[in-house]
């Protein structure tokens, strides 16, 4: 981007990078390592590593691992980690799922087997177990203890977003009501069809309380759609990457434990190798989704940094921190 600097982006929507999966059995708290320090390079310094929908065994797991390493990286600082490589801020964990919608095309690429109804019970052992890091929690509030399960997060210090559902105008009014207040990747994790209205897009958009994350990537959403979520939700919208393993990774093709065999094309495309219209992932990193928003035309420069690198953090009840500002050489 000419001699533009990115540093500071924020990314709440991490599943892996460059090889590394936070959702495979084998991780380790050196794989998560390898991810902050790659990510830091590519100019995000803050980040959640979110968790997809398993079963709650293997979840418990990765929240042991992620979060240990997050402690052993120092979380409380961004920086380098005494060896002069600087490591991305692990801000805190996302768990996107397993209370989400059951349904084909709302529930995603998240396997059906694990997909279950709330429980109370596990967001707060979840958070025991992280030693309070878990700062984000996606889930369908079609559910019928929906509203108990958001008002129990809330209270453990999880802000709860609505993703990957196909609840009601009523249900949506509800989850907010009770404390949601995000929607997370809205325009996706829906099915290809919809109802002309309501649907949860618009009910989503109606509801002035709830922020917005959105993939800019290209592929994810037209820009005209990312038009009218930028003109309703104004700055309570910011960009997510919600990249997986195969973000910085060369183009070819790949097998993936979800999608099976697929294919990561030059521009950033991931997509079944069966079926080029059908989207596997996400594989570009937040840095590069800022690069093409503007590229592309649908931002400035600094519209695309204040969504990337300051609203993430607003969304939060926080300001990014100083060092962010200053790094950032815009021209």
């Amino acid at each position: 981007m000419n001699e533009r600097q990115l540093s500071g982006l924020a990314d709440w929507q991490v599943n892996g990078f460059q090889g590394v999966d936070f959702n495979h059995p084998e991780l380790t708290a050196e794989q998560v390592r390898t991810v902050s320090e790659s990510l830091a390079a590519e100019g995000v310094w803050y980040y959640m590593p979110t968790l997809i929908t398993n079963d709650v065994d293997m979840l418990e797991h990765f929240i042991t691992v992620i979060s240990q390493a997050a402690r052993q990286l120092d979380s409380q600082t961004a920086g380098d980690t005494g060896d002069g490589i600087r490591c991305a801020r692990i801000v805190g964990l996302h768990i996107e799922g397993p209370f989400i919608s059951p349904h084909d095309g709302a529930r995603g690429a998240h396997p059906q087997q694990y997909v279950r109804p709330p429980d109370v019970r596990l967001p707060e052992r979840w958070q025991e177990l992280a030693g309070g890091m878990i700062r984000l929690m996606t889930l369908s509030p079609e559910w019928p203890d929906s509203d108990r399960m958001i008002r129990r997060a809330c209270e453990l210090g999880i802000r709860v977003a609505i993703g990957h559902t196909l609840a009601t105008t009523e249900q949506i009014t509800a989850a907010v009501t009770c404390g949601a207040t995000l929607s997370t990747h809205l325009g996706n994790g829906l099915p290809t069809l919809l109802p002309r209205h309501p649907n949860p897009v618009w009910d989503q958009l109606a509801q002035p309380q709830l922020w917005a994350s959105a993939i800019a990537d290209g592929f994810h959403l037209p820009r005209s759609v990312f038009d009218v979520f930028r003109q309703v939700k104004g700055e309570r919208l910011f960009l997510v990457s919600d990249c997986t393993k195969f973000a910085g990774m060369p183009p070819g093709q790949y097998t993936s434990p979800i999608g099976g065999e697929v294919v990561l094309t030059a521009e950033g495309r991931l997509h079944l190798a069966d079926n080029g219209q059908l989207l596997a992932g996400s594989a570009l990193s937040l840095r590069q989704i800022v690069e093409k928003t503007v590229q592309n035309g649908w931002l400035t420069f600094e519209q695309a940094w204040e969504m990337a690198a300051v609203h993430p953090w607003r969304f939060l009840g926080e300001e990014p921190p100083v060092e962010c500002k200053e790094n950032v050489v815009m021209t």
